[in-house]
């Protein structure tokens, strides 16, 4: 007897629906697609309990005729193709035949529909899969897609869905690009009644940008437009200093379709140059046109990814649209920039550069023990290193000319102990006037490159890396901090813009950052107010860092209702940490290396790097030659 066995249409369609509906915000998509397709100009979607209760989509399109209706639920049944020549030039968005009967299969669908030339509509309700009832049904024009009970009848899908906040995270996301690619139609979404979106139709994009993510994201972005090897690439992207710590505000549409595509990718990174950060992306909207039959969209049962004939010549056109949409936008800005300069000249003539670093006399160190000497004794017996340079290639240059720290100023990233502040302050005192400044038994020499901070001890030289040894400590405050008792209340609360999606995930998720030390407060659609903040950081970065924070953990998923990822929270908010060529104050340098000998793990910074290197002097005379 035969070991291989026809499948029934039941199982195949099921079987379909697990590569096509992996979550609600699937069944959504396909839904919208649809609507698309059939040429609406305004859809309502509505989502119950994250989609798993119930997705509903209401659109003005064309509608079907009882036979279509009933036909969209047969495997491979599609309007949207008919030749074999057809899947090589695909310009809609469905064209499989799947999303319907994969649907179906997996959930208890109602569909209504009627035709604008019709007298009456239509009704077709299925249960898992089975046809239970097909009858005429009084309805306006066009179509609604009742979706409820996703997954009842198959519970090992089921158990798969997240919180309910991450998969209307998701829905908000997935509607978010959809709606993008197409301005001109009106969209509307409600979550359990709630309205997340009301957008009406618009010639361009601009108006749904600002109503989606903000008025400070629209102001922020840079018209892009370019054309090479016949792909047009338009849209906009974020100036330089509006980054983001993940690439999910990269959006990507080709030919009006969302997808995710590595040769895009590529082309933005080389489009912003070398000047970017390492771990951050500038966020963008960028639309590409190019001839259907370049592109393959029959890569993934999702269509989230695409296979274009030549990756080359889309990441280079991508490069040299953006790279000079960046170029247009920095020229009008040093344009008027030296406008200013030039009306300013006579009030503010010459260079100010800062206060080299005071010379310090040779005296003898202080050898009186403290329990901070003991500390520091501690740090440096384990971040003692046997330095072995490979080659001296850097060219000679004098020591005046090497950078010191900068004039004293009222605010600092590096905020000083509250009992070493006077101590602090007094060793800058102590080195205006010819003395040494001792902060833990060490000598400070200055600052090299405005990145490390140079000291003496009596047995060798100590290189400490301001942004790693400042990484540290904020990491080790906010973690420390998760009871919210480092928080520090803002005399003047801070207001922030987000995007709907992330206000969508904050609103079910308050605790999430609460557990950090944040105090936040809905203030409107696009709005929030941060009344505290944590301890370790400072106010004038509040808002940035809380956008990265917020970032981070909507990418990982995390949620009051899942297990809250902590170092993932304070991995972002030490984004505020100084970075290197921030000029340091004396002050700041010596807060900063008694702030360090306090940490539980001082020797590396969170991401693993050294934030500290103690060099004997018997590694240096060795090194030149004066022991053996």
């Amino acid at each position: 007897m035969s070991k291989i066995q026809l499948l029934t249409e039941r199982i195949y369609n099921k079987i379909a629906a697990g590569e096509v509906v992996e979550r609600p915000a699937s069944v959504l998509k396909e839904l919208l697609e649809n609507s698309l397709d059939a040429g609406a100009l305004r859809i309502t979607v509505a989502v119950r309990q994250g989609g798993e209760q119930l997705i509903s989509v209401t659109d003005d399109g064309e509608g079907m005729d009882p036979d279509d209706a009933i036909l969209c639920f047969e495997a491979h049944a599609t309007s949207k193709i008919k030749t074999e020549k057809d899947l090589f030039a695909i310009t809609s968005f469905g064209f499989r035949g799947e999303a319907m009967p994969s649907i179906a299969s997996v959930a208890k669908v109602t569909l209504h529909t009627r035709r604008r030339d019709s007298a009456e509509g239509f009704e077709v309700v299925i249960n898992g899969g089975k046809m239970l009832a097909s009858a005429p049904f009084g309805c306006a024009p066009g179509t609604e897609v009742v979706v409820r009970d996703l997954f009842f009848n198959t519970p090992a899908r089921k158990k798969f869905l997240r919180s309910r906040a991450t998969e209307e995270k998701h829905i908000a996301e997935m509607i978010t690009n959809i709606s993008l690619a197409h301005p001109e139609i009106g969209f509307e979404l409600t979550f359990d009644g709630r309205p997340f979106l009301s957008s009406p139709a618009a010639k361009d994009p601009l108006p749904r940008i600002r109503a989606l993510f903000g008025r400070d994201y629209a102001d922020a972005m840079i018209p892009v437009s370019g054309s090479e090897h016949g792909i047009t690439v338009n849209g906009f992207i974020a100036r330089r200093s509006f980054t983001r710590p993940t690439r999910m505000e990269q959006r990507i549409f080709v030919n009006g379709r969302p997808v995710e595509s590595q040769a895009v990718y590529r082309g933005i990174r080389e489009g912003c140059g070398p000047t970017l950060d390492k771990g951050r992306y500038q966020p963008c909207i960028l639309f590409l046109s190019l001839d259907p039959s370049r592109v393959d969209v029959n890569v993934h049962p999702a269509k989230r990814e695409v296979r274009f004939s030549s990756d080359y010549e889309v990441t280079g056109s991508v490069r040299s649209a953006v790279a000079a949409a960046l170029r247009t936008a920095e020229t009008a800005a040093l344009d008027l920039g030296g406008s200013l300069f030039s009306s300013r000249e006579a009030e503010c003539p010459g260079n100010v550069s800062p206060a080299p670093f005071p010379d310090i006399p040779a005296v003898p160190f202080d050898t009186a023990r403290t329990p901070e000497t003991a500390l520091l004794d501690r740090v440096m017996a384990n971040a003692f290193v046997d330095y072995t340079p490979s080659a001296l290639t850097a060219p000679p240059v004098r020591a005046v000319s090497l950078p010191g720290f900068s004039e004293p100023r009222e605010r600092s990233g590096v905020t000083p102990l509250p009992e070493q502040s006077e101590e602090s302050a007094g060793g800058e005192r102590a080195l205006a006037g010819g003395k040494q400044a001792e902060p833990l038994g060490v000598r400070l020499i200055g600052i090299f490159s405005d990145t490390y901070i140079l000291a003496e001890k009596p047995d060798g030289l100590v290189l400490i890396d301001q942004h790693a040894a400042h990484e540290r400590i904020l990491f080790e405050r906010i973690l420390k901090g998760v009871d919210g008792t480092l928080s520090q209340r803002l005399l003047i609360p801070v207001t922030i813009e987000l995007s709907r999606p992330d206000m969508a995930f904050l609103s079910r998720n308050a605790e999430f950052v609460e557990q950090v030390g944040y105090e936040v407060e809905l203030f409107g659609q696009n709005t929030v107010k941060l009344s505290a903040i944590p301890a370790a950081l400072p106010q004038d970065r509040a808002g940035d860092t809380f956008r990265d924070m917020l970032s981070r953990a909507i990418d990982s998923g995390s949620s009051a209702t899942a297990r809250t990822d902590l170092e993932t929270v304070a991995m972002s908010a030490c984004k505020a940490a100084v970075k290197a060529n921030d000029k340091l104050t004396v002050e700041e340098a010596v807060a900063l290396l008694k702030q360090l000998v306090q940490c539980e793990q001082p020797f590396t910074c969170p991401h693993g790097r050294p934030t500290i290197l103690n060099i004997s002097t018997r590694e240096i005379e060795r090194r030149f030659g004066r022991r053996g």
